[in-house]
Protein backbone atom coordinates (compact mmCIF):
# COMPACT_ATOMS: atom_id res chain seq x y z
CA UNK A 1 0.00 0.00 0.00
CA UNK A 2 1.62 2.83 -1.27
CA UNK A 3 1.82 6.69 -0.59
CA UNK A 4 -0.68 8.60 -3.01
CA UNK A 5 -1.24 12.10 -1.83
CA UNK A 6 -0.87 14.18 0.99
CA UNK A 7 -2.28 17.05 1.62
CA UNK A 8 -3.63 19.58 4.52
CA UNK A 9 -6.39 21.36 5.21
CA UNK A 10 -7.28 24.55 8.09
CA UNK A 11 -9.57 26.35 9.56
CA UNK A 12 -10.03 28.84 11.85
CA UNK A 13 -13.06 29.89 13.86
CA UNK A 14 -13.27 33.31 15.26
CA UNK A 15 -14.44 32.73 19.30
CA UNK A 16 -17.19 35.17 20.42
CA UNK A 17 -15.20 36.36 24.10
CA UNK A 18 -11.51 36.78 24.36
CA UNK A 19 -9.44 34.13 26.84
CA UNK A 20 -6.05 34.60 28.20
CA UNK A 21 -3.89 32.42 29.98
CA UNK A 22 -0.65 33.26 31.51
CA UNK A 23 1.12 33.82 27.87
CA UNK A 24 -0.95 33.50 25.51
CA UNK A 25 -4.43 35.57 24.62
CA UNK A 26 -6.91 33.29 22.69
CA UNK A 27 -9.68 34.48 20.42
CA UNK A 28 -9.92 31.80 17.99
CA UNK A 29 -10.18 28.29 17.87
CA UNK A 30 -7.92 26.43 14.89
CA UNK A 31 -7.56 23.34 13.28
CA UNK A 32 -5.23 21.94 10.78
CA UNK A 33 -6.70 18.23 8.90
CA UNK A 34 -3.67 16.29 7.39
CA UNK A 35 -5.11 13.78 4.49
CA UNK A 36 -2.95 10.70 3.40
CA UNK A 37 -4.52 9.05 0.08
CA UNK A 38 -3.00 5.30 -0.55
CA UNK A 39 -2.96 3.62 -3.80
CA UNK A 40 -5.35 0.99 -2.40
CA UNK A 41 -8.03 3.73 -1.98
CA UNK A 42 -7.71 3.77 2.48
CA UNK A 43 -7.64 7.53 3.46
CA UNK A 44 -6.55 8.59 6.61
CA UNK A 45 -6.68 11.68 8.85
CA UNK A 46 -4.84 13.32 11.40
CA UNK A 47 -5.89 16.31 12.82
CA UNK A 48 -3.69 19.10 14.73
CA UNK A 49 -3.49 22.57 16.49
CA UNK A 50 -3.94 25.40 14.27
CA UNK A 51 -0.49 26.77 14.96
CA UNK A 52 1.81 27.93 12.25
CA UNK A 53 -0.71 27.42 9.60
CA UNK A 54 1.07 28.81 7.05
CA UNK A 55 3.90 27.34 7.49
CA UNK A 56 2.58 23.81 8.10
CA UNK A 57 0.26 23.81 4.74
CA UNK A 58 3.17 24.60 3.03
CA UNK A 59 5.43 22.06 4.41
CA UNK A 60 2.95 19.35 3.46
CA UNK A 61 2.75 20.23 0.22
CA UNK A 62 6.52 19.50 0.00
CA UNK A 63 6.48 16.17 1.78
CA UNK A 64 3.90 15.24 -0.52
CA UNK A 65 6.73 14.80 -2.90
CA UNK A 66 9.33 13.95 -0.16
CA UNK A 67 6.97 10.67 0.81
CA UNK A 68 4.83 10.33 -2.46
CA UNK A 69 5.36 6.24 -2.91
CA UNK A 70 6.74 5.12 0.26
CA UNK A 71 4.83 1.93 1.88
CA UNK A 72 2.30 3.71 3.87
CA UNK A 73 2.05 0.85 6.90
CA UNK A 74 6.08 1.75 7.06
CA UNK A 75 5.24 4.30 9.66
CA UNK A 76 8.52 4.52 12.03
CA UNK A 77 10.86 4.86 7.92
CA UNK A 78 8.66 7.22 7.43
CA UNK A 79 8.83 9.17 10.47
CA UNK A 80 13.03 8.31 10.76
CA UNK A 81 13.09 10.07 6.67
CA UNK A 82 11.01 13.41 7.70
CA UNK A 83 13.15 13.50 11.47
CA UNK A 84 16.28 13.10 9.75
CA UNK A 85 15.79 16.43 7.49
CA UNK A 86 15.95 18.46 11.51
CA UNK A 87 20.01 17.16 11.04
CA UNK A 88 20.47 17.10 7.28
CA UNK A 89 23.78 18.69 6.34
CA UNK A 90 23.11 21.36 3.34
CA UNK A 91 25.51 19.47 1.60
CA UNK A 92 22.94 16.89 0.77
CA UNK A 93 20.38 19.49 -0.79
CA UNK A 94 21.53 18.30 -3.82
CA UNK A 95 19.63 14.24 -3.25
CA UNK A 96 16.27 15.92 -3.24
CA UNK A 97 14.06 18.11 -4.67
CA UNK A 98 12.50 20.05 -1.64
CA UNK A 99 15.79 22.09 -0.50
CA UNK A 100 12.83 24.61 1.28
CA UNK A 101 12.45 21.84 3.76
CA UNK A 102 15.73 21.89 4.67
CA UNK A 103 15.88 25.17 7.10
CA UNK A 104 16.37 25.19 10.77
CA UNK A 105 13.47 28.23 10.86
CA UNK A 106 10.79 25.04 9.90
CA UNK A 107 12.00 23.00 12.25
CA UNK A 108 9.14 23.33 14.80
CA UNK A 109 6.44 23.49 11.67
CA UNK A 110 8.58 20.00 10.16
CA UNK A 111 7.73 18.35 13.14
CA UNK A 112 4.01 19.85 13.72
CA UNK A 113 3.63 18.23 9.88
CA UNK A 114 5.20 14.87 10.91
CA UNK A 115 2.50 14.43 13.40
CA UNK A 116 -0.15 15.05 11.54
CA UNK A 117 1.10 12.66 8.56
CA UNK A 118 2.03 10.47 11.42
CA UNK A 119 -1.67 10.15 12.68
CA UNK A 120 -3.27 9.77 9.63
CA UNK A 121 -1.00 6.90 9.01
CA UNK A 122 -1.83 5.29 11.88
CA UNK A 123 -5.56 5.96 10.92
CA UNK A 124 -4.79 3.91 7.70
CA UNK A 125 -3.58 1.03 9.47
CA UNK A 126 -6.58 0.63 11.52
CA UNK A 127 -8.60 1.12 8.63
CA UNK A 128 -6.83 -1.47 6.58
CA UNK A 129 -7.15 -4.13 9.92
CA UNK A 130 -10.69 -2.81 10.65
CA UNK A 131 -9.82 -1.91 13.89
CA UNK A 132 -9.88 1.06 15.86
CA UNK A 133 -6.64 2.36 17.07
CA UNK A 134 -7.23 1.55 20.93
CA UNK A 135 -7.58 -1.84 19.71
CA UNK A 136 -4.41 -1.78 17.14
CA UNK A 137 -2.22 -1.03 19.78
CA UNK A 138 -2.77 -3.71 21.90
CA UNK A 139 -5.41 -1.66 24.29
CA UNK A 140 -8.66 -3.61 26.42
CA UNK A 141 -11.05 -0.67 27.36
CA UNK A 142 -12.44 1.70 25.63
CA UNK A 143 -13.20 4.51 27.95
CA UNK A 144 -10.75 6.78 29.82
CA UNK A 145 -11.02 9.33 32.59
CA UNK A 146 -11.52 12.95 31.26
CA UNK A 147 -11.27 15.85 33.03
CA UNK A 148 -12.59 18.96 31.57
CA UNK A 149 -10.21 22.67 30.93
CA UNK A 150 -11.57 25.80 31.59
CA UNK A 151 -11.34 28.25 33.95
CA UNK A 152 -9.74 30.83 31.79
CA UNK A 153 -9.40 34.47 32.15
CA UNK A 154 -11.73 36.04 30.47
CA UNK A 155 -11.68 39.84 29.04
CA UNK A 156 -13.80 42.08 30.31
CA UNK A 157 -15.42 40.09 32.92
CA UNK A 158 -15.32 39.24 36.93
CA UNK A 159 -12.20 36.40 37.73
CA UNK A 160 -14.68 34.56 39.64
CA UNK A 161 -17.07 34.37 36.95
CA UNK A 162 -15.12 30.62 37.10
CA UNK A 163 -16.61 29.57 40.34
CA UNK A 164 -19.84 28.71 38.36
CA UNK A 165 -18.49 27.17 35.06
CA UNK A 166 -16.54 25.04 37.02
CA UNK A 167 -19.32 23.93 38.84
CA UNK A 168 -21.57 23.02 35.97
CA UNK A 169 -18.66 20.68 34.58
CA UNK A 170 -19.03 18.89 37.85
CA UNK A 171 -23.10 18.78 37.56
CA UNK A 172 -22.42 17.27 34.09
CA UNK A 173 -20.60 14.07 35.56
CA UNK A 174 -17.06 14.91 35.41
CA UNK A 175 -15.14 14.48 38.23
CA UNK A 176 -11.97 16.62 37.16
CA UNK A 177 -11.59 20.07 36.33
CA UNK A 178 -8.55 21.80 35.29
CA UNK A 179 -8.16 26.15 35.81
CA UNK A 180 -5.69 28.33 34.60
CA UNK A 181 -3.62 30.72 36.75
CA UNK A 182 -0.39 32.76 36.74
CA UNK A 183 -2.23 35.22 34.80
CA UNK A 184 -2.42 37.63 37.65
CA UNK A 185 -1.18 38.62 41.09
CA UNK A 186 -0.83 35.49 43.04
CA UNK A 187 -3.27 36.92 45.71
CA UNK A 188 -6.05 36.80 43.18
CA UNK A 189 -5.35 33.34 41.99
CA UNK A 190 -5.30 31.99 45.26
CA UNK A 191 -9.22 33.51 45.48
CA UNK A 192 -10.13 31.99 42.54
CA UNK A 193 -8.30 28.48 43.19
CA UNK A 194 -10.39 28.58 46.75
CA UNK A 195 -13.49 29.70 44.76
CA UNK A 196 -13.19 26.90 42.23
CA UNK A 197 -12.63 24.28 45.14
CA UNK A 198 -15.89 25.87 47.10
CA UNK A 199 -17.88 25.26 43.62
CA UNK A 200 -17.21 21.61 42.83
CA UNK A 201 -16.33 20.15 46.29
CA UNK A 202 -14.39 18.88 47.95
CA UNK A 203 -14.15 15.47 46.00
CA UNK A 204 -13.63 16.18 42.53
CA UNK A 205 -9.27 16.87 40.85
CA UNK A 206 -8.59 20.47 40.60
CA UNK A 207 -5.80 20.73 38.66
CA UNK A 208 -4.10 24.56 38.42
CA UNK A 209 -2.17 25.38 34.63
CA UNK A 210 0.28 27.98 34.60
CA UNK A 211 1.16 28.01 31.41
CA UNK A 212 5.06 29.02 32.29
CA UNK A 213 4.27 31.47 33.90
CA UNK A 214 6.40 31.59 36.89
CA UNK A 215 10.31 31.96 37.83
CA UNK A 216 11.99 29.24 40.28
CA UNK A 217 11.00 31.16 43.57
CA UNK A 218 7.55 32.50 42.80
CA UNK A 219 6.11 28.57 41.53
CA UNK A 220 6.97 28.07 44.97
CA UNK A 221 5.15 31.15 46.24
CA UNK A 222 2.15 30.15 44.32
CA UNK A 223 1.96 26.17 44.64
CA UNK A 224 2.22 26.81 48.50
CA UNK A 225 -0.93 29.15 48.33
CA UNK A 226 -2.31 26.63 46.39
CA UNK A 227 -1.28 23.58 47.93
CA UNK A 228 -4.38 23.99 51.01
CA UNK A 229 -6.96 23.85 48.13
CA UNK A 230 -6.44 20.13 47.52
CA UNK A 231 -4.57 20.72 43.75
CA UNK A 232 -4.17 17.40 41.96
CA UNK A 233 -1.46 18.61 40.04
CA UNK A 234 0.25 21.57 38.47
CA UNK A 235 0.90 22.33 35.36
CA UNK A 236 3.81 23.71 33.39
CA UNK A 237 4.54 26.15 36.23
CA UNK A 238 7.97 27.34 35.16
CA UNK A 239 9.23 29.68 32.46
CA UNK A 240 9.88 28.50 28.99
CA UNK A 241 13.77 29.15 29.55
CA UNK A 242 14.62 27.06 32.38
CA UNK A 243 11.73 24.39 32.59
CA UNK A 244 13.13 21.35 33.63
CA UNK A 245 16.14 21.38 36.33
CA UNK A 246 14.25 24.15 38.08
CA UNK A 247 11.18 22.06 37.60
CA UNK A 248 13.05 19.33 39.57
CA UNK A 249 13.89 21.52 42.45
CA UNK A 250 10.13 22.43 42.86
CA UNK A 251 9.24 19.15 43.08
CA UNK A 252 11.32 18.81 46.23
CA UNK A 253 9.34 21.68 47.60
CA UNK A 254 6.08 20.45 47.66
CA UNK A 255 3.46 17.01 47.64
CA UNK A 256 1.69 18.29 44.88
CA UNK A 257 2.36 16.32 41.91
CA UNK A 258 3.37 18.09 38.68
CA UNK A 259 2.61 17.73 35.16
CA UNK A 260 4.62 18.83 32.17
CA UNK A 261 5.15 17.82 28.23
CA UNK A 262 2.52 19.64 25.76
CA UNK A 263 5.13 21.90 24.40
CA UNK A 264 7.91 19.65 24.35
CA UNK A 265 8.57 18.68 20.55
CA UNK A 266 10.34 15.61 21.29
CA UNK A 267 11.15 12.71 23.27
CA UNK A 268 14.11 13.37 24.29
CA UNK A 269 12.87 16.60 25.88
CA UNK A 270 10.24 14.07 27.88
CA UNK A 271 13.33 12.04 28.50
CA UNK A 272 14.66 14.92 30.59
CA UNK A 273 11.53 16.28 32.09
CA UNK A 274 11.21 12.65 33.53
CA UNK A 275 14.75 12.07 34.51
CA UNK A 276 15.63 15.72 36.18
CA UNK A 277 12.19 17.63 35.85
CA UNK A 278 10.41 15.47 38.82
CA UNK A 279 6.79 15.24 36.25
CA UNK A 280 4.73 12.79 37.79
CA UNK A 281 2.23 13.10 34.70
CA UNK A 282 3.32 13.63 30.69
CA UNK A 283 1.14 15.08 28.71
CA UNK A 284 3.19 15.08 25.28
CA UNK A 285 1.24 15.86 22.47
CA UNK A 286 0.82 13.55 19.35
CA UNK A 287 -1.31 16.73 17.59
CA UNK A 288 1.14 19.05 18.16
CA UNK A 289 4.55 17.23 17.35
CA UNK A 290 5.71 13.88 16.29
CA UNK A 291 2.61 12.06 15.64
CA UNK A 292 1.47 8.67 17.21
CA UNK A 293 4.83 6.74 16.82
CA UNK A 294 6.58 9.21 19.19
CA UNK A 295 3.73 9.69 21.62
CA UNK A 296 4.04 5.55 22.16
CA UNK A 297 8.10 6.16 22.63
CA UNK A 298 7.25 8.52 25.13
CA UNK A 299 4.59 6.82 27.02
CA UNK A 300 7.44 3.63 26.96
CA UNK A 301 9.60 5.61 28.81
CA UNK A 302 7.30 7.17 31.16
CA UNK A 303 6.25 3.64 32.28
CA UNK A 304 9.87 2.81 33.49
CA UNK A 305 9.91 5.44 35.18
CA UNK A 306 6.19 5.16 37.24
CA UNK A 307 4.89 8.39 35.33
CA UNK A 308 1.31 8.53 33.72
CA UNK A 309 0.47 9.69 30.53
CA UNK A 310 -2.34 12.54 30.59
CA UNK A 311 -3.09 13.66 27.46
CA UNK A 312 -3.37 17.10 25.91
CA UNK A 313 -5.72 18.17 23.35
CA UNK A 314 -7.77 16.42 20.10
CA UNK A 315 -9.29 13.75 23.04
CA UNK A 316 -10.91 11.59 19.27
CA UNK A 317 -6.87 10.67 19.02
CA UNK A 318 -5.16 10.84 21.55
CA UNK A 319 -7.82 9.03 23.59
CA UNK A 320 -7.08 6.02 21.59
CA UNK A 321 -3.33 6.06 22.44
CA UNK A 322 -3.81 6.92 26.72
CA UNK A 323 -6.61 3.96 26.72
CA UNK A 324 -4.30 1.58 25.13
CA UNK A 325 -1.21 2.69 27.21
CA UNK A 326 -0.41 0.91 30.52
CA UNK A 327 0.13 3.85 32.10
CA UNK A 328 -2.88 6.20 30.37
CA UNK A 329 -4.07 7.95 32.74
CA UNK A 330 -6.62 10.92 31.31
CA UNK A 331 -7.38 12.82 28.40
CA UNK A 332 -8.32 16.95 28.54
CA UNK A 333 -11.54 17.33 27.21
CA UNK A 334 -13.19 21.45 26.00
CA UNK A 335 -16.70 20.55 25.87
CA UNK A 336 -17.95 23.95 26.34
CA UNK A 337 -18.78 25.28 22.56
CA UNK A 338 -17.99 29.31 23.66
CA UNK A 339 -14.31 27.77 24.16
CA UNK A 340 -14.18 25.07 21.44
CA UNK A 341 -16.81 24.91 18.95
CA UNK A 342 -14.93 21.96 17.01
CA UNK A 343 -15.87 19.76 19.06
CA UNK A 344 -19.42 20.07 18.26
CA UNK A 345 -19.08 20.99 14.39
CA UNK A 346 -15.92 19.40 12.71
CA UNK A 347 -17.30 16.12 13.16
CA UNK A 348 -19.69 13.94 11.72
CA UNK A 349 -18.92 10.94 14.29
CA UNK A 350 -16.02 10.52 17.08
CA UNK A 351 -15.74 9.31 20.48
CA UNK A 352 -18.63 10.62 23.03
CA UNK A 353 -18.01 12.25 26.71
CA UNK A 354 -20.29 9.82 29.09
CA UNK A 355 -20.33 10.40 32.60
CA UNK A 356 -17.23 12.14 33.17
CA UNK A 357 -14.70 9.39 31.11
CA UNK A 358 -14.12 9.77 27.05
CA UNK A 359 -15.77 6.44 25.15
CA UNK A 360 -14.31 5.15 22.48
CA UNK A 361 -15.62 3.26 19.65
CA UNK A 362 -15.13 0.51 17.36
CA UNK A 363 -14.96 2.17 14.42
CA UNK A 364 -11.74 1.23 12.05
CA UNK A 365 -8.80 3.79 12.51
CA UNK A 366 -9.47 6.65 15.04
CA UNK A 367 -13.33 6.34 14.89
CA UNK A 368 -14.05 10.09 13.65
CA UNK A 369 -15.62 11.73 10.46
CA UNK A 370 -14.93 15.07 9.09
CA UNK A 371 -17.77 17.43 8.48
CA UNK A 372 -16.36 19.04 5.28
CA UNK A 373 -19.17 22.06 5.40
CA UNK A 374 -17.41 23.07 8.39
CA UNK A 375 -14.21 22.93 7.16
CA UNK A 376 -15.28 25.31 3.87
CA UNK A 377 -17.34 27.38 6.19
CA UNK A 378 -14.07 28.56 8.07
CA UNK A 379 -11.24 27.33 6.01
CA UNK A 380 -7.54 29.68 5.36
CA UNK A 381 -4.91 29.20 3.11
Amino acid sequence: MKIKRIKAHALVVPLDAIYWVANEIIDRCGQIIVEVETDEGIVGYGTLHGRQIPAVLKLIEELDLFLKGMDALAHEAIWKKVFDITTTSPGDYQKFNQPQLFSSVNRQALLIALGGIDIALWDIKGKATNLPVWKLLGGTRNEIHAYVTGGYYWMNHDHFYIAEEMGSYIQQGFTGVKMKVGGVDLAIDVERVKAVRQAIGPTAQLMVDANCAYTWDQAVRAIRAFEPFDIFWFEEPMHWYDSVRSLGKLANCTHVPLASGESEMHAWACRDLIDLGGVRYMEFDASRSGGVTEWLRVAAYANLNGVQMATHHDAHVQGHLAAAAINGYCVEVFPNAKRDPLWDTLFTFRAQLKDGKLVLGNEPGFGFGIDWKTVERYRVN
